[in-house]
């Protein structure tokens, strides 16, 4: 058998230094370490660190600033607005966002009878919830809320459920990871408890964004849905065009 090619170094920094943004290890508006600083930490060139940096700005999650250096993009501009080119980007989306616990555990599937199914599970198994309400300029945006398998919650360090990306500490811990998601949009009334936790009167129209998130083999990994206050949360989708010979060999191929 063939082993996989290793990925090239410029790959690997950029997947490390946008792990450490999601998580907050650099803030939004922060400044990146030096230059100097990385070659040193990675043991590297100048051009692979460079060639990571503009894997990170093509990303949207850095940017250049004359005469600071290079800072980390912020996540939420005043409306909340976020755009997505990438899944990189779908999963960073809200990770360095203030948020606010409300509550977690071990919940029945016989509650959530939808999910179970999408998990595999059967009807007397358990799911792990976390519910969460995100912020931001300091009001409600949306009510967060995420499933995943109990096994994988099982594994994650207690301290860091229901802060940043669920999907990347997973990822981290439970040595899984997301290759594509699914995300549906739709407009929903407003109940319980978002009326409470949103302050939205009963019946306010919200924007509803159900994800899934798969791997290679379609294995549910998380679930998420954001019930989000169209006022506070705009969300925006950049489709990005592949212009690859051998896109265009198939598109070629399509129209003869």
């Amino acid at each position: 058998m063939t082993g996989s090619r290793p990925e090239p170094l410029h790959v690997e920094i950029a997947r490390t230094l946008r792990e450490r943004i999601s998580h907050g290890v650099y803030a939004e508006n922060e400044m990146l370490p030096p230059e100097m600083l990385l070659l040193a930490e990675f043991n590297v060139g100048r051009h692979t660190i460079r060639e990571a940096m503009k894997v990170l700005v093509s990303e949207g999650l850095i940017q250049r600033s004359p005469g600071r250096g290079t800072v980390v993009s912020p996540r939420l501009a005043p409306r909340g607005s976020w755009g997505i080119k990438s899944l990189n980007d779908l999963i960073g989306e809200f990770s360095t966002a203030h948020s606010v616990l409300i509550k977690r555990g071990v919940v029945p599937v016989s509650d959530f009878p939808e999910l179970g199914n999408s998990f595999g599970l059967a009807a007397d198994d358990s799911l792990y919830h976390i519910q969460r309400v995100l912020h931001v300029n300091g009001q409600p945006a949306a009510l967060h809320n995420l499933y995943t398998l109990v096994r994988y919650a099982e594994r994650l360090p207690d301290a860091e459920i229901g802060k940043g990306s669920l999907i990347l500490l997973i990822e981290k811990h439970c040595r899984v990871r997301a290759a594509r998601t699914r995300q549906v949009a739709s407009a929903v009334a407003a109940e319980a408890p978002a009326t409470k936790l949103l302050g939205v009167r009963s019946g306010s129209p919200m924007l509803s964004l159900r994800r899934s998130y798969l791997t290679s083999t379609n294995e549910l990994i998380e679930s998420t849905e954001l019930i989000c206050r169209p006022d506070r949360y705009q969300h925006s989708v950049d489709f990005l065009r592949d212009f690859s010979p051998r896109t265009e060999k198939r598109s070629g191929q399509t129209n003869k």
